[in-house]
């Protein structure tokens, strides 16, 4: 049986102004290249500068669910964006993982879309 964790949530704001600016110049890399690396960059600064922000301990990401996604990359910048607040690494594919989540999106009724939800990636799927 898992472990409860009394665990807060804290969703950042959507501002895809900013990150539109963070990859910038990098519309054309393929998926899993320079565009994601400075997604994750992007997205876990803002992580680490809200968790600090809010006196939150740690902060994790779910960025390393996907099969598509670099665990090694993302736990790296995850730690060099810490700033006030710990990084968990984490690799949540390992142990079956990433087939977990799809069982327990079904059970729950949730949706799951085929793309990271960066915009480029979803032109790859239209």
């Amino acid at each position: 049986m898992a472990k409860k964790l009394d665990a807060e949530i804290l969703e950042a704001d959507y501002d895809p102004g900013a990150w539109a600016l963070a990859v910038q110049g990098l519309e054309d890399e393929p998926e899993g290249g320079a565009r994601c690396i400075a997604c994750f960059r992007f997205r876990l600064e803002r992580t680490a500068a809200a968790a600090a922000r809010e006196g939150f301990d740690s902060f994790a990401t779910t960025l390393t669910v996907s099969p598509h996604k670099d665990a090694v990359a993302i736990n790296l910048i995850g730690s060099e964006a810490a700033a006030g607040a710990s990084y968990v690494e984490s690799d949540f594919k390992k142990k079956d993982g990433f087939k977990r989540s799809v069982e327990m999106s079904k059970e729950l009724g949730l949706y799951r879309q085929n793309y990271c939800g960066c915009k480029y990636s979803r032109m790859n799927y239209e």
